[in-house]
């Protein structure tokens, strides 16, 4: 739910002004992509620079491909007011992450109160695990790094009958969350918070296993830019 990306060209959606909101307002604030999830795509890379260059934020970015673009992660993650993670396969940027110790650098940032965000992979990868596409068309569960103890999955439209079978079998956590395109979900430490959606109509539903199957709860979802 983060950019509309059309006729090459990127436009940041409100979701960026509620991380900016969730981070204080600062009024130059420091916003970082890990672009992880792509290979470090240049074009993600050069999209997010071109989308906010004349935001006034701070704008940067942390590659890891072929070797990471700044000398000090720790510091420079720290530093920042939001971390947005772009989109991909979520196995392979949880594997990267956990090669360079990336997982423990987000943690100590979640720790000390910098808005972690993104989508696809970027929601993805904050809960315990998730569906994905990521070792092949077909879709599977995979481990995130379990900041929050729920399940989770986005492109909900395509994935509810995938979502629903792993819950139910375990292969999932025994309660998850789900988004529609354009949907996304704001947490606090663990504990959600709100459900909201960049258009109208995209949902949020809460998936719990029960002794039949599974249950699933619609949940409110508040519109953002009105």
């Amino acid at each position: 739910m983060g950019f509309h990306r059309g006729g090459g060209s990127w436009t940041p959606g409100p979701i960026f002004d509620l991380a900016v909101e969730l981070a204080g307002r600062p009024e130059r604030p420091r916003l970082c992509l890990l672009a992880t999830a792509s290979g470090d795509s240049p074009a993600a890379i050069a999209g997010f620079y071109g989308a906010f260059g004349a935001s006034g934020s701070l704008v940067s970015h942390v590659a890891l491909f072929d070797m990471p673009s700044v000398a000090d992660m720790r510091k420079h993650l720290l530093r920042q007011d939001v971390i947005w993670v772009d989109r991909g396969s979520l196995v392979n940027l949880i594997a990267v992450w956990r090669a360079h110790r990336v997982d423990e650098l987000l943690r100590e940032c979640w720790q000390a109160g910098v808005v972690l965000a993104g989508e696809s992979a970027g929601s993805l990868c904050w809960h315990v695990a998730g569906t994905t596409d990521s070792f092949g068309p077909r879709v599977a569960p995979a481990l995130g790094l379990g900041f929050v103890p729920y399940a989770n999955a986005v492109h909900y439209e395509q994935r509810r009958k995938s979502f629903h079978a792993f819950v139910a079998d375990g292969s999932l956590p025994a309660v998850g969350y789900a988004t529609d395109v354009g949907t996304g979900l704001v947490y606090r430490g663990s504990d959600l918070v709100e459900a909201v959606a960049g258009r109208a109509k995209a949902g949020a539903y809460r998936v719990e296993r029960t002794a039949d199957g599974v249950r699933e709860t619609p949940l409110p979802v508040r519109l953002l830019g009105r």
